[in-house]
């Protein structure tokens, strides 16, 4: 599933702000943490999806409930995490888990189980203000190859010009 090893929030040579991440990746959003995401996400915070579409903090939280409530040993962790020292910092993340009950927040609507691991692998840029809290976030990952991992059969419709 990975080529890559994960990282890990206690190796002393990350930044405190990446140890943060990966912090609130494992235990804030893969095991619902809503005091650290509260304290990790900025009110005002917006989600910047592929399609263009944005979300706020609530919306976001809302999608990684759906998560959690559709995938056992649901896991969020981070492979790289770059930063030049600013206010933005670059991740790749994959969110990964046993697909065992309906997902209901996938771009096609509810998609049902099929009992078998899936992962993706999401390439984001993320943007703090000087309290240290996340005001933005930015995503790239395929969602057609979610789509299909998930068991999502999908067809291409070409209309005639």
């Amino acid at each position: 599933m990975q080529d890559e090893p994960d990282l890990r929030e206690d190796d002393p040579s990350l930044s405190a702000r990446a140890r943060a991440l990966i912090r609130i990746g494992t235990s804030g959003i893969a095991r619902e943490d809503p005091e650290a995401l509260a304290r990790f996400f900025h009110p005002d915070f917006r989600f910047h999806a592929p399609d263009g579409s944005t979300l706020s903090r609530e919306e976001l939280w809302a999608y990684f409930a759906a998560c959690r409530a559709a995938f056992d040993d649901f896991a969020v962790t981070r492979q790289q995490i770059f930063s030049d020292g600013g206010p933005h910092v670059a991740a790749r993340t994959t969110f990964s888990a046993l697909f065992v009950r309906p997902f209901t927040a996938s771009p096609v609507g509810t998609v049902m189980p099929h009992g078998r691991p899936v992962f993706y692998k999401i390439n984001k840029v993320f943007r703090y203000v000087p309290d240290g809290s996340l005001m933005e976030e930015w995503a790239q990952y395929d969602s057609r190859l979610f789509l299909e991992r998930l068991g999502v059969a999908l067809t291409l419709t070409l209309n005639k010009i």
